[in-house]
């Protein structure tokens, strides 16, 4: 196969550009509209030497407050970025994607959908995928209600299956990264370069953290923080009310099955009203996962909220809670 390319981009990735072509097969002689993505040159290496930079800066002058850690977010965003850079990983995200969203009766009800990626013409630069057709899925704010309720509910779905049932998230929250075609009604998914896996335990934790703060169970919340490392135990008492308010704000839509109204919650902001006490009192940094996981959170709940989604969720939570204990310990 070969690739006809137009030469001006139609669109931006994070680090690099992405061209229209037409991919002809001179067997056949059958075309196929693509989309190629093409790594900025160079982009891997100042990465890491703007990272560095930033890091020495940051110390020379002392303004990162303690509670911030600037050192593990420096480091687990280092990894982050340098994974994706290769684009190589990103068709393998890609097609476990395609695959577990084409396996879910669910997902494939709401016409989400995967793009197909072009094995054969990507290498770690680029990355070849059929093309597909749609705006922005915050574009659709125009919509009817009930249109942008199923839009809204599917994605807060997709959310909860990919961190408790399989495990392997998608953890770019950026809205253009869901493209949404008015004519079908079907959601592509796209950029699966910022991904990762969780192991079992952290799951199985964060699972029984979010039931808590849904149940506005403070006790085991503080328990199940403490044991997974959110908490030290130490905290005075400012830094545990902090905790607590903002965990049960995280767990507000799953704390009942009447319709959360996300456009009037001011969810994000509540939960970030929060930060100054984290960064002044804080005595330990969170574990690891929670740095792309709690962004991809707040990416889901922005996007209901800028749809207006009103929507039911508990019923989402009991779905994983099931899933969960279904499970054998170690699977």
């Amino acid at each position: 196969e070969r690739i006809e390319l137009e030469e001006r981009p139609f669109a931006a990735a994070s680090i690099g550009q992405v061209h229209r072509g037409t991919m002809a097969s001179p067997s056949t002689l059958d075309t196929t509209k693509v989309a190629v993505k093409v790594q900025y040159p160079g982009v891997a290496d100042s990465i890491e030497s703007d990272l560095s930079n930033l890091s020495m800066l940051v110390k020379a002058t002392g303004l990162a407050p303690p509670g911030l850690f600037l050192e593990n977010v420096i480091r687990v965003g280092r990894d982050e970025l340098k994974v994706e850079c290769d684009y190589r990983r990103e068709v393998e995200n890609q097609r476990r994607f395609q695959t577990l969203v084409s396996s879910d009766p669910g997902l494939v009800a709401e016409r989400f959908v995967v793009p197909k990626v072009i094995d054969e013409l990507s290498t770690s630069r680029i990355l070849v995928t059929e093309l597909v057709h749609g705006g922005t899925i915050d574009k659709v704010v125009d919509l009817d209600q009930s249109e942008r309720n199923r839009i809204g509910k599917a994605i807060m779905r997709l959310t909860m299956l990919e961190l408790f049932v399989w495990r392997f998230m998608q953890t770019d929250p950026n809205w253009g990264n869901f493209l949404y075609d008015v004519r079908t009604k079907t959601t592509y998914l796209i950029d699966f370069g910022a991904a990762r896996g969780y192991d079992e335990e952290f799951v199985r934790g964060y699972l029984n953290i979010v039931v808590a703060n849904a149940d506005r169970d403070e006790e085991t919340l503080m328990d199940e923080s403490i044991r997974m490392g959110f908490l030290t135990g130490e905290e005075n008492d400012v830094m545990r009310e902090a905790h607590r308010l903002s965990g049960f704000c995280l767990g507000e839509p799953f704390g009942s099955y009447e319709p959360y109204d996300f456009g009037s919650s001011r969810i994000t902001s509540r939960i970030s009203e929060h930060g100054s006490v984290f960064l002044k009192h804080r005595l330990t940094p969170p574990p690891e996962e929670v740095y792309t996981l709690h962004r991809k959170l707040a990416g889901a709940y922005n996007l209901c909220i800028k749809l207006g989604a009103n929507i039911s969720c508990r019923d989402l939570l009991d779905e994983v809670v099931e899933y969960q204990k279904k499970q054998p310990t170690g699977s």
